[in-house]
């Protein structure tokens, strides 16, 4: 039975089809045949993307945010804080130092900024390095970003200094860690 008579295509006049034992795809094209718009019409693929298809999988790394952690120190003075940036900036050379003082800003040692925010890159770790600090007063630090580097970050700062977990808060791929850092050694004040 002819479903298409009378709608017979001009193309495909004389055409066998796959169905009827002839070794064409389904647009009547042999087997090496390109189409017009798929592989071989297009340019030439890109030698480049080409070579770094091929290269073995590195592990997922995901959006550079993923090994930045942003660390809030406050709760302490100035050199408590230094302690702490001291730390991480040498464990961490590829940290970003603390945002500056806005120019015309009132600076005076009784209106110092009380919260110094910096953020770290853990793929910068230095390994071995951290020295043992000794902040003036309990310095309290945040942690947050992807759960591997947070650990990694506070890693760092439990080996330079005494630390006291405040709490934790956990989402799907991320983790917030609060600590206060004292110097080894040195009894924990009350907060």
């Amino acid at each position: 039975m002819d479903v298409n008579h009378g709608h017979e295509d001009p193309e495909r006049d004389g055409v066998p089809l796959p169905d009827a034992g002839a070794m064409v795809d389904e647009h009547g094209r042999p087997p090496g045949v390109p189409s017009r718009t798929g592989t071989g019409a297009g340019p030439a693929a890109d030698p480049a993307r080409v070579d770094a298809a091929r290269l073995p999988e590195a592990p997922p790394q995901g959006p550079s945010g993923e090994a930045e952690v942003n660390v809030l120190v406050s709760h302490c003075d100035r050199e408590g804080a230094e302690a702490v940036l001291g730390v991480l900036a040498e464990a961490f050379p590829g940290m970003t130092p603390p945002a500056p003082v806005p120019a015309g800003a009132a600076v005076s040692p009784v209106a110092a900024p009380n919260i110094w925010a910096v953020t770290v890159d853990v793929r910068s770790r230095v390994p071995g390095a951290g020295l043992r600090a000794r902040p003036a007063s309990a310095v309290r630090a945040e942690l947050d970003g992807a759960a591997e580097p947070v650990r990694q970050v506070r890693a760092v700062l439990e080996d330079a200094f005494s630390g006291e977990h405040l709490g934790t808060v956990s989402g799907e791929h991320e983790l917030q860690v609060a600590l206060r850092l004292t110097a080894r050694g040195d009894a924990p004040e009350p907060a």
